[in-house]
């Protein structure tokens, strides 16, 4: 038995053009991780969907070096950047599985 292939990254353009399409079809859950995380820190659904939708002035931006490859996971995990209302710095951590966007983590940063 080989090694794992390692599935491809997506460009910006491809993954914030799945990204649009998926939520606005429904197609994201948050893991029990991530709803966790949001009780902990006092995050918002609505919060993080509209960065991840780029909403306006919520400065939606891909940070590469925290992308991420889990050895069996069926993508990448990337991460998303952006602003709330208040300006405030969020990071978001989410993949592509079964074909929905599973929201993995989210956190303020500094």
């Amino acid at each position: 038995m080989g090694k794992p292939i390692r599935p491809t990254k997506k460009t910006d353009r491809e993954l914030f053009r799945l990204i649009n399409k998926m939520l606005s079809n429904g197609e994201y859950f948050f893991k029990r991780h991530a709803k966790s995380r949001q009780k902990d820190r006092a995050i918002r659904d609505l919060e993080v969907l509209d960065i991840l939708e780029g909403k306006r002035n919520r400065n939606r931006h891909r940070n590469k070096r925290k992308d991420k490859y889990e050895i069996g996971n069926e993508d990448w995990n990337y991460c998303i950047e952006g602003n709330n209302l208040d300006k405030k710095k969020m990071r978001i951590i989410i993949s592509f599985e079964n074909g929905m966007i599973p929201i993995i983590t989210v956190m303020w940063i500094e």
